[in-house]
């Protein structure tokens, strides 16, 4: 009797750890939840041009180093990252110097970087572009 008392007790609190979460609409990861960054980590080629154009590294302090490369329109070198349960969200500075963020998210070997709040003329929030993974190993333009 007392080892089904210990074992409701068990049950009950995996049941009830399972359950808990943060604040997902927020961005919050659910609690317990471990996210695996190698999906993101690596270099990708444009889907168009085959050309390097997206360089995800985990940098020394834990982060995330985020570097896109939009054919014929920019570059941004200084993007910094943040795993969520949505994706890989990110910040960088556009070409007009003004600030950019969005999202990145992996499926198979294909991501999409979606462009989520962007006040560049040329680059219009929503906008999304395809990569495809080359190597897990990232290849940094400016290290």
């Amino acid at each position: 009797m007392k080892k089904i008392g210990v074992v409701m007790a068990v049950a009950l609190m995996l049941v009830s750890g399972a359950c808990s979460q943060s604040n997902p609409e927020e961005g919050g990861i659910p609690t317990g939840q471990i996210l695996d960054d190698t999906v993101y980590l690596g270099e990708y080629l444009d889907s168009d041009t085959k050309e390097a154009g997206l360089e995800i590294a985990k940098g020394e302090d834990g982060g995330y180093i985020i570097q896109i490369g939009i054919y014929r329109l920019t570059s941004l070198n200084d993007g910094v990252g943040e795993l969520t349960a949505e994706g890989m969200k990110f910040t960088a500075t556009d070409a007009a110097g003004n600030p950019i963020s969005g999202i990145i998210t992996v499926e198979g070997e294909a991501a999409t970087v979606t462009f989520t709040d962007s006040t560049w003329e040329y680059l219009e929030s929503g906008t999304s572009f395809s990569y495809i993974k080359s190597s897990d190993v990232p290849n940094l333009w400016d290290e």
